[in-house]
Parts: structure tokens; sequence; C-alpha cells
């Protein structure tokens, strides 16, 4: 059968727009961009180099990098991500160059050798880069809590190996957070937990204390990645853990009002509320009438927290009370319009969620449209940047719930409807274009508008991968190689000052992926091992091993695949990448089932929300003929990555077994559309041809 390489294109990604930009520094031969600057501060003096309108010329292009990187983090596609951290490390070069002292620069500059939503690549250099930052300016917070949270991510931090020095580092930095905030919560949190790993009782109770002294703060992600999303940062998080440990004893109904009174008291503690709904999917008629009846009485005294009207509403309706929960919204959006559009809309799109989770297409997308009008925004001509953002959120559920529905057309017209009132100048509608184009099959079309926007922006390296996967994609794989193998660097181009968006390392690793999707494995192992062997550092050596355990299996080398992941998992037990896919690996060879759903619900515990691990959980449900589980799984993978050929496939295998023979064809007529290889079109077309 197929190989699934979901993964590992997530992971190629992560690295590369983790390690795009400014400077060559991973190429061959070339230095690190940390040694670059600090040689350039050390000659460096201020009251002769540095000019009034250098200063001005450096903190506004710091400014315009800031703007770039908070763009980013708001950013869905790996297109978006990866554009906006190329053109911030340009800003950031233009304005270091200008400004060599500036503290601040060094600092973002560092930040963007992480991406912001996963674990870091080159640490390495980004620690090296936060120091500069601490050298101009000792009190410099932002590259203080950097290295606070790079070396809490090279502590292993809540894993079953910790590094006690680099634990140690991490204190260190931490309580330097904790001296210039005294009420950082972050800062507290980390401690608490680190001093428990390192088994200092009493200072992790100091820290505690002083964390539940602490406000909450707006930046909790990293500290969410590091707890394994398990965790949150609000004072309130003794009475959570509580609230766990009741549910861990099988008392529920304590739980329930425990984790009720807390969400009651504090809607915003998102870990609470997570809690609170495990609780109640497992609690009685009787205890989640209770909840539902003191999260009522808690909204009547506060009319205003909209938060903690959404999550009655989300309890209602997990509760079977759909009806209660849109009228619950509703009456919010009525009384809020007069005072606060914005909130009201933002209750308004809340109204299509619900209906969305239950299915109802048609009431979903009705209450999205009528955001647009609760928001005042039918017939704008100019958005704010706030309407602009509200505007794109919706525009994008619209979307996705068209193509849930198969209203292909549909879909189409929102994406029109949303070029025209972004503006041409925006690539969001030619973002979800070419989207919609490679999720209908319209290959050719998707390739034909990445090329049109090439020609705007020829130098647009994500532009580029995106057409060489395209033109994979279309069975033209060599094409495809070809325009990656002209960006590997030569020794001419080694030298060069002008800064490289790529490298010879991340280069390999994609050639790796389009081979390997090709079904050109012998091609792939010989991309995925000149990647390894550029490889600089444990990340990067890691992501080379593990496409090219990848590679291998395709190749039928499943000796050497399975060793390489094992190798793996030693060096970091617990990755979750590793386990899913030597996981999927055996189902896919049929070999130890019971070992490979371990190993995958292992990974799923990680990231519960991981639409590949699920489906890997899915498919091994399958393989054990546990066709509940695996229909129940596989729906939740498909709803979360609707996109995937691979897991339509399998969600129409189990319908099939299953004797629901309409909705396995209704499945495998979307995987058709979206595999693209002659062998798994085929495959496909002949379970769809046994159905007739």
């Amino acid at each position: 059968m197929f190989l699934k390489s979901i993964t590992i294109k997530v992971l190629c990604f992560l690295f590369f727009a983790a390690s795009i930009g400014f400077g060559q520094t991973a190429a061959a031969g070339g230095p690190k961009m940390s040694e670059t600057l600090s040689k350039r501060l050390e000659t460096f003096d201020a009251s002769k180099d540095l000019s009034i309108e250098n200063r001005r010329q450096a903190y506004a292009r710091l400014m315009e990098a800031q703007r770039f990187m908070l763009d980013a983090g708001r950013q869905r596609s790996q297109a978006a991500v990866a554009s906006n951290v190329r053109t911030a490390r340009e800003s950031l070069m233009a304005s270091l160059s200008a400004d060599p002292g500036l503290s601040e620069g060094y600092t973002l500059l560092a930040e963007t050798w992480v991406n912001p939503s996963v674990l870091p690549n080159d640490v390495d250099e980004a620690i090296a880069l936060a120091e500069l930052g601490i050298r101009t300016n000792k009190n410099n917070f932002g590259a203080h809590r950097l290295l606070a949270r790079l070396y809490t991510f090279k502590s292993r931090l809540n894993s079953s190996t910790l590094d006690q020095s680099n634990a140690e580092k991490a204190i260190a930095e931490w309580g330097e957070i904790a001296r210039l905030d005294p009420r950082n919560a972050e800062a507290w949190a980390f401690l608490s937990e680190l001093y428990g790993a390192i088994k200092r009782p009493n200072d992790r109770i100091d820290a505690l204390k002083k964390w539940q002294a602490s406000a909450t703060p707006l930046d909790r992600q990293f500290y969410q990645s590091i707890m394994r999303g398990q965790d949150d940062l609000s004072p309130e998080n003794a009475g959570k853990k509580l609230g766990a440990a009741l549910i861990e004893a099988g008392r529920v109904p304590e739980a329930v009002e425990v984790l009720s009174q807390i969400v009651a008291d504090d809607p915003e503690d998102e870990r609470s509320v997570d809690e609170l709904r495990d609780a109640l999917a497992s609690a009685d008629t009787k205890t989640a009438a209770a909840a539902i009846e003191s999260l009522r009485q808690a909204a009547y005294a506060n009319p205003g927290n909209f938060s903690l009207v959404r999550l009655l509403a989300d309890i209602q309706a997990k509760s079977g009370n759909l009806a209660d929960a849109v009228k619950t919204l509703d009456s919010a959006v009525t009384k809020t319009i007069p005072t606060d559009r914005a909130s009201a809309a933002a209750l308004q799109v809340s109204i299509g969620d619900i209906y969305a989770s239950a299915d109802k297409f048609t009431d979903a997308a009705a209450a999205y449209e009528k955001s647009f009008s609760v928001r005042g925004l039918d017939g704008a001509q100019t958005l704010d940047q706030d309407e602009r953002e509200f505007a794109m959120g919706v525009f994008d559920k619209l979307i996705t719930l068209y193509k849930r529905s198969d209203r292909i057309q549909d879909a189409k017209n929102v994406i029109l409807r949303a070029r025209k009132m972004l503006g041409s100048d925006d690539l969001f509608a030619d973002r979800q274009l070419i989207s919609l184009y490679q999720e209908t099959g319209d290959r050719a079309a998707a390739l034909s508008l990445v090329q049109t926007l090439r020609q705007k922006k020829p130098d647009d390296l994500t532009l580029l991968r995106l057409e060489a996967g395209l033109l994979g994609a279309g069975g033209h794989v060599d094409k495809a190689v070809e325009l990656i193998q002209k960006r590997i660097a030569t020794p001419d181009q080694a030298k060069s000052t002008t800064p490289r968006l790529d490298d010879d390392f991340s280069n390999y690793l994609f050639i790796s992926q389009l081979y390997e999707d090709a079904g050109r494995a012998p091609e792939s192992v010989a991309a995925a091992e000149k990647a390894l062997g550029l490889a600089n550092g444990s990340d990067q050596k890691q992501i080379a091993e593990m496409m090219l355990a990848t590679a291998q299996q395709a190749a039928g080398k499943y000796v050497e695949a399975e060793t390489i992941l094992h190798d793996v998992l030693k060096q970091t037990p617990g990755n979750p990448i590793a386990l899913n896919n030597l996981g999927y690996f055996l189902l896919e060879r049929g070999e130890r089932y019971s070992e490979a759903l371990e190993l995958i619900q292992k990974a799923i515990k990680t990231d519960p929300t991981n639409p590949s691990y699920l489906d890997s959980l899915g498919w091994a449900y399958f393989k054990l003929d546990k066709l509940s589980d695996a229909e129940k799984t596989l729906a939740e993978a498909a709803t979360l990555d609707y996109a995937s050929g691979t897991i339509q496939e399998h969600l129409g295998d189990v319908y099939e077994k299953q004797g629901k023979k309409e909705l396995a064809r209704a499945a495998w007529k979307r995987a058709s559309r979206l595999l693209w290889r002659d062998d798994d079109m085929a495959r496909v077309n002949q379970k769809l041809g046994k159905l007739n």
C-alpha cells in the first residue's frame, strides 16, 4: 500500500520556516550570523559610528520586522509564515547595519531562528544571538526570556530524561526574568516545574506561591508546548490540578464541582475549561445539569463576560442541548450589538462554530454570513487592521465549511468576495484559491496561479517551493527537482555577502521529499543521505534521519528505517514524529499491530489534535478490527485536515468494512481528488469500481 508522508512534510516545513533568512549561516563554509555580528560589535563605537539618522533608520526597520513577526504568528499557511519571517530578517539586517548596538534587534533576530509555534530549530545560534542582546543591555528582558525558553527546551523538561546542566541554566535565566518582573507568571511557573524536576521541593513551593500571586500573561504558547498542552499559566492552576486529580480518581461529580467554580470565577482559565469539558464528557446527566446551572448563574452575574457565555453555550451543545446553546449566544449578540459590535460579531461567529461542530453546515454558513452585518462590514469600502483580520477569519471558516460539505462553487464564490473586500494586493484570496485547486484535484490551475504570482515575486522562495511541489504532483518531479537544485549553494554563493534564504541542507531535504512523494525511493534515499551529511547539530540530524527513514521504508529497507527511528527515540524519548512514523510503518508492513498502536498512542498524548497522528491511530484501530474506534478517530482526523487524501481513503476503508457503502463511496471520491500518484489513484478507483 502507499506510504504516509504528511508528518515528514510538516517536519520539513517546520525546519524551513525556522531556518530561512538573514545570512548564509548554514551554508558550507559560511560564518555563523552570530559570529559575524559579534565581530562587528567589537569594533562598534556608538559615540563615533552612530548618527541620529542611523538611529532613526535602525528603529524604523526594527518596528517593521516586529510587524512581520507578529503577522507570521497569526498566519495559517506555511507559505505565509515563511514569507513573513524572511521579510522580518531582511528588515533586521538593515536595522543592525544601521545600529550594531541596538539590543532589541539581536533579540528579535534570535527569535527568527525558532518557529513561533513549534520547537526551536537552530538553538545554539539563537542562544548566541540572544547573548549579544544581553551583551549590549544586561537588562534586556526579551533576550533573557528567549534564553530561558531555549535552555528550558534543551533541558528536556517534562520528558523522562532531564538534562540537569541545561535545567540549571534555565533556572538562572528564569531567575533573571523574575528579577526584572517579579510578577511574571511564566517565570514562576517554569521555576516551579524545574525545581520539581531537580527535586527541590521547598523552592518549588515558594515558586508556586509567587506564581499564584502573579497576573495571567497573554503569551502562553511556549509554556503549553513544553508542558504538552496539559498545563496553563493562570494562577488558578492549583485548583485545576485538584480537578485533574479528582477526575483521575474517578470522582467525576466532585471534579465537575471544583472545575465549575474555577471557571465561573475565571472563564479565561483555558486549562480549567478544557478539563471541565473532559469531566462533563463522562459525567452523568445530573452532574452536567449542575455544571450548566452553575455557569448560567455566573453568566447572569457577569453579563459582559463573553468567554463565560461561550463556555456555557459550548457545554450546552456538548450536552445535546444545541437549541439552548444557540439561544444563549443569540441573546448575548442582541444585547451586545448596541455597545460593542466587534464582540457581538465574535459571539455570532461562535454560533456558526457550534453549528459546524454539529455538522449543520447550512445553519453554520448562515451564522457566519450574519457576522459580517453584525460587525458592520456589509458594503464596507475600507477596512482597518482589526476588521481585516476578522473578515479573513470568517472567510476562512466559510471556505472550510463549504469544502467540508463539497460545495466547491460556494467556496469559490467566497474567495471572490474575499478578494473584493480585502483588495487585489492581499494574497489571502490567492492562497485560498491555490489550496482549493489542490484539494479539488485541479493542480494545473494551482500551478498556473503560483507561476503567475512568481512572476510578480520571482525571488519568493516559498512560492518557488510551492511550484516545485505542484510540478511533482503533476508528474514532473524532474522539473521540480531542477528548480530546487538551482538553489544548491556553489562556492561563489557561499562567499557571497548577499543574504541567502535557504541552504544545502534544507534543499536536499526538500528534494528527498519530492522524490519520495513521486514514488522514486532510491533518489529520495540519496537526497536524504546528502542532507544528513550536511546536518549541523542534533536537531538537523534528527530531521534528516527521520526523512531518511521514510525514504528507506519506501525503498523496502525496513530494518534500516526501523533502526533509525529507534535511534532517534533513544536520543529523544517521546519524540512524537518518530513514535508516529514507526507505528505507521509497522501497520503498513502488517507487523506487530499492538506495538504500533502503543507507539501511536504515545505520540497522540503529546499532540492530541494532530490529524496525521489521529489518522495513524484510526488506521491502527482498523487493522485491529476495532471499527467503531477507527471510524470515530478517522472522522476527527478528517475534520482537522479535510485535504488529506490518505485520511479520506482510510475513512472509506472503514465505512466499506462496516457495510456503509454510500459513505465509503463519498470518502473514496474525495480521496481520488486529493491523491495524485498513479498507483494511489488506481487503487482508490479500483475500490470505487468494486462498489458499483
